[in-house]
């Protein structure tokens, strides 16, 4: 029996597909290095028939690489051939348990879907910054894409997890993997991270970009949605003032919603249409804090008159704001701003970094606050000396866990159609990870063969235990392979 029989035993006719014309959208990516087409897509809506593929393809050691979203927009796609295994049809939200503030997501539920879901409870979960409304949260998360929320308590999102390893058993993650969970009458309600013993099983499939597994479900942390919300613009001219400021704020413990960004980028967030980014851009200053301040449940009236103070008294004796704006010029009142923040981007408009060029290739790492200013001067350098204008350069910095750290982002914005601008940006975007490395910048996702080649060089007892943790969970090495350091 052929191995397209198989999957069709398996999932049906209609959902297995090998034309490469109805493959091209699996592998559609806004990168600079488009990954191969699969040999088959098997669509999938039950844990059962994941696992069967999973089974079929670890005995005929076929690639495999899982694929949840309707958008795919990392350097994640398969370099092998093989089969993609397409969970998108996997779209149950269940348990939305607002005394343990958790909600259970199969891995299709999408940011749109789990949103508007979600509201109808008045809660939420934490987001990225605008992410697609057609992207899976579940990848999100394992993803760790950063939070707008730089709360200590944010800095993961998953509180436990199902998840398909490479050789076809089922693991459920921390207190989701006693033996009766999911049950009538179970007392585990699956809302903590850890299992017993020393094994963190959930963080093997974090940043693994679909080499150590298949999540198949997820609980997700959630919160109650502000009944009152105080928004504040706050400008700068100068990206080490706004470090300073992110500081002194984060040392408070103020807001919910907190992070700083160019004026490119954020012209390109509040624009109506591409035309009227540079309009806006011009009545930007240069570097943007947005901050949201916000009360609960209880006593909200006092929670915001309490932060308010706070920021107020940070800017008289801790840190000298020049203006703290209601308004933000060229897009409105500052009102606005929970709203857009707290949504997904929109499905039906042009996603926002698409907006100004057609494209972007995006460098992001970890480091300390401090030192994005640094780093943002050089990655400007290396820039201009290649060719690439600097004002085509987006930044966005995301305070991690009150300050500890941040998640800094490079936008090298680019027309796909023009052959020389591509050729700038791939020469930039290699250039500029090689100068960051060596100033210790930390990549805690290497996407894409250019940055893994590079990263994982760099690091090699790590990259050693990498492959002998991937030897024992996957022996057949399907999972994706030529991602990462495998």
């Amino acid at each position: 029996m052929s191995l397209k029989e198989d999957l069709t035993n398996i999932a049906g006719a209609d959902c297995v597909i090998d034309d490469p014309a109805q493959m091209v959208p699996y592998i559609t990516t806004d990168s600079l290095w488009p990954p191969m087409l699969p040999h088959y897509v098997v669509s999938v809506k039950a844990l059962e028939d994941a696992q069967k593929v999973v089974l079929l393809a670890n005995e005929q050691k076929v690639p495999l690489k899982p694929s949840s979203s309707g958008v795919h927009t990392k350097e994640t796609g398969p370099m092998c051939g093989g089969i993609i295994l397409d969970l998108s049809k996997m779209k149950k939200i269940s348990n939305i348990d607002n005394r343990n503030r958790k909600v259970t997501i199969e891995a299709g539920v999408t940011w749109g879907e789990l949103t508007e879901e979600l509201k109808k409870q008045q809660v939420r979960t934490v987001m990225p910054l605008l992410p697609r409304a057609n992207s899976s949260v579940l990848v999100s998360s394992l993803e760790r894409d950063p939070w707008i929320i730089p709360m200590f308590e944010y800095g993961e999102v998953i509180l436990s997890m199902q998840m398909i390893w490479p050789t076809g058993e089922l693991f459920r993650t921390g207190s989701a993997s006693t033996i009766n969970y999911g049950k009538e009458g179970c007392f585990a309600e699956g809302c903590f991270p850890y299992g017993p013993g020393p094994i963190d099983a959930m963080r093997l499939m974090m940043g693994a970009q679909g080499t150590m597994g298949t999540a198949i479900w997820a609980n997700i942390k959630t919160e109650r949605l502000p009944d009152m919300n105080k928004s504040v613009f706050i400008p700068f001219e100068r990206s080490e003032d706004i470090i300073e400021a992110m500081y002194a704020i984060q040392r408070k413990r103020i807001g919910h919603e907190c992070f700083a960004i160019n004026d490119l980028n954020l012209a390109g967030i509040l624009a109506d249409k591409a035309s009227d980014i540079e309009g806006i851009r011009k009545q930007l200053p240069p570097w943007s804090l947005l901050l949201i301040l916000s009360g609960a449940k209880w006593f909200p009236k006092d929670k915001l008159a309490y932060e308010k103070e706070v920021l107020y008294e940070i800017r008289e004796h801790v840190f000298p704001f020049t203006e703290i704006l209601d308004v933000i010029p060229g897009y409105g009142s500052v009102n606005k701003l929970p709203e857009l923040l707290r949504n997904p981007w929109p499905a039906d408009k042009t996603y926002w970094k698409d907006r100004y060029k057609g494209a972007s290739q995006d460098m992001f790492f970890i480091t300390t606050m401090e030192k994005a200013p640094v780093f943002a001067d050089v990655v400007m350098q290396i820039a201009a000396e290649n060719g690439h204008s600097i004002n085509d350069i987006g930044v966005y910095i995301q305070p991690i866990e009150f300050g500890a750290g941040a998640h800094v982002e490079f936008n090298f914005f680019y027309d796909r159609n023009n052959a020389e601008e591509c050729e700038t940006v791939k020469t930039v975007y290699a250039e500029a990870i090689e100068e960051t490395l060596k100033m210790e910048a930390h990549f805690t996702r290497p996407y894409g063969k250019v940055m893994s080649d590079i990263v994982y060089e760099k690091t090699g007892s790590y990259t050693m235990l990498a492959k002998k943790a991937k030897k024992i969970f996957d022996p057949n090495n399907i999972m994706n392979p030529g991602i990462l350091c495998f």
